[in-house]
């Protein structure tokens, strides 16, 4: 249901799964990239950084996959589970 102790074990798991199974270190970039931004402009928590201009990942990645699917030039990979695979635009994220 949508008890407060439900909402409360929801959130909490939630939290948990987020900061104990979703990792964002297994993101990539590769020298195709051209430091245009459009990755961390897209990422719905902000977690990119460009320093040096180039994507950094700050470690609160939900997975959505903006980042790859938005970079104009490919060349953000999710280690090798991402290489060779479509990409798939949003018009919000274009």
């Amino acid at each position: 249901g949508n008890s407060v102790l439900d909402k409360l074990k929801s959130g909490v798991v939630n939290s948990a799964f987020r900061r104990f199974i979703i990792k964002d270190r297994r993101f990539t970039v590769s020298g195709g990239c051209v430091s245009c931004g459009k990755c961390a402009r897209v990422c719905p928590v902000n977690n990119i950084v460009l320093p040096e201009g180039k994507p950094v990942w700050g470690g609160k990645c939900t997975h959505c996959m903006a980042c790859i699917c938005s970079c104009p030039a490919g060349a953000i990979e999710y280690g090798r589970a991402s290489i060779g695979t479509p990409r798939y635009h949003c018009p919000e994220t274009e």
